[in-house]
């Protein structure tokens, strides 16, 4: 969810500037499959009855790691592509740390928390009930000013609260996306000018 609404946004501006954006799929992507994978972990980890099953309580920050290191190792592995691959792998080096420093949980400051989704998601979040790659923070987190402490409150309970490690990743995957879309096609650059 993190990255759908900018990464449309920027298909959209790349739309306006007469960019096509089918050239983002033809981007030569190396280990696209370990990217798609650390994506389907994700959300695997999220699906209606596994969220709350005793072994993704126990396992999911483990499996949250290995899908945060895989999408680290396949934005590595891209970096040739284009400079904002830096930025969103400095974004997400950045969560790596401040997750692996709080126990395979990012920490999330209540009150951002609260104003981005309201005082039940802090409640539900407290109880532990459903896996979650967040924990609240507290006094003995560390690095919590690289945790999730940025309110975005958006319509119909969207919002969420973020870390500066993801609006870099954010930022950096949306202008890829944008620039990918309005480069010119190999045949448009080669043409003879007039």
């Amino acid at each position: 969810m993190l990255l759908l609404l900018p990464v449309l946004l920027a298909l959209l501006a790349a739309t306006l500037r007469a960019g096509a954006p089918a050239r983002v799929l033809e981007t030569p992507l190396r280990h696209g499959g370990v990217l798609s994978l650390a994506f389907a972990l994700q959300v695997f980890l999220y699906l209606p009855g596994v969220r709350g099953a005793p072994l993704t309580l126990h396992e999911g920050p483990a499996l949250y790691l290995l899908s945060l290191a895989l999408a680290c190792y396949g934005i590595a592995r891209n970096l040739s592509l284009d400079w904002p691959m830096r930025l969103a792998l400095g974004g997400l080096c950045l969560n790596i740390v401040t997750v692996v420093l709080n126990g395979g949980h990012m920490p999330v400051a209540r009150d951002a928390l609260a104003r981005a989704q309201g005082e039940e998601a802090v409640q539900a979040l407290a109880a532990g009930r459903l896996f979650a790659n967040v924990v609240l923070a507290d006094p003995s987190t560390r690095l919590p000013m690289l945790g999730d402490i940025i309110a975005v409150h958006l319509p119909l309970g969207a919002g969420n609260a973020y870390s500066v490690g993801d609006l870099l990743l954010c930022t950096g995957v949306s202008l890829f996306v944008y620039r990918a879309a309005v480069r010119p096609t190999p045949a448009a650059s080669s043409a003879p000018h007039r």
